[in-house]
């Protein structure tokens, strides 16, 4: 275990500036694709942006709200930035759809694009060193990465539910409404087997032996060139 983490933590540390850019690239370019994903398929812009006081708001709830229990998932659902599009052919306009920034699910988008970010940089370090690319563990953290992504959207939709929700995604390729709503109470736990897979697989992609693409290990490759090896060489 420690030696994965002393892995995970150089190849970070030597390639600092590309994690970094991967990991808010990510975020950013992720509720971008979620907006065009809506533009897309309602085929209207956006036409209203409102801004919420998520500050003041969560003062008043810590204040106004004796039970804990209560409100931390008050506070993990309170709004900070609403996009969307509102149709006034009714009354005052309806909100046809809308992209909501909500700050508990942006910390988990910030979360999983740094993981993402720590998979290139363990993959960056195998590829300088020869290795062979372990293509079980890249294949638990695509899985982990989509679980996560698909139950990290919070969009709206008048057709299906009027509060943010992942099932709107669901709904808009093609499930019935019915049964996005069905499976909207798994979010959580899809959440949460997302991060499992792509925790198992940074930690496989960390602990795997220094095997060249020739099979031998780096130990093996230098003694058969007649080398001497050294503690932690």
């Amino acid at each position: 275990m420690t030696a994965a983490l002393n892995r995970i933590t150089t190849a970070i540390g030597m390639h600092w500036r590309g994690w970094l850019i991967i990991t808010l690239c990510f975020f950013v370019l992720y509720y971008v694709a979620l907006l065009l994903s809506m533009v897309w398929r309602f085929g209207n812009w956006p036409n209203y942006v409102t801004g919420y006081d998520w500050f003041g708001n969560v003062a008043v709830i810590i204040s106004s709200t004796p039970s804990v229990s209560d409100m931390i998932p008050i506070i993990l659902e309170e709004w900070l930035l609403e996009v969307g599009y509102m149709n006034m052919s009714f009354g005052n306009g309806i909100s046809e759809w809308s992209l909501n920034l909500i700050p508990a699910k942006m910390l988990v988008i910030l979360i999983l694009g740094m993981m993402i970010a720590t998979v290139w940089a363990l993959q960056r370090e195998s590829l300088r060193s020869c290795q062979r690319l372990n293509g079980k563990a890249l294949f638990a953290t695509g899985v982990g990465s989509g679980f996560v992504a698909l139950t990290g959207a919070t969009m709206t939709w008048v057709v299906c539910c009027a509060t943010p929700s992942w099932i709107v995604g669901l709904a808009m390729l093609g499930m019935g409404v019915a049964t996005a709503n069905w499976l909207e109470p798994f979010g959580t736990w899809i959440a949460v087997l997302g991060f499992i897979a792509l925790a198992f697989g940074i930690y496989a992609l960390a602990r795997e032996p220094a095997q060249t693409t020739d099979g031998k290990t780096k130990e093996e490759n230098f003694t058969s060139y007649g080398g001497t090896l050294k503690a932690g060489g």
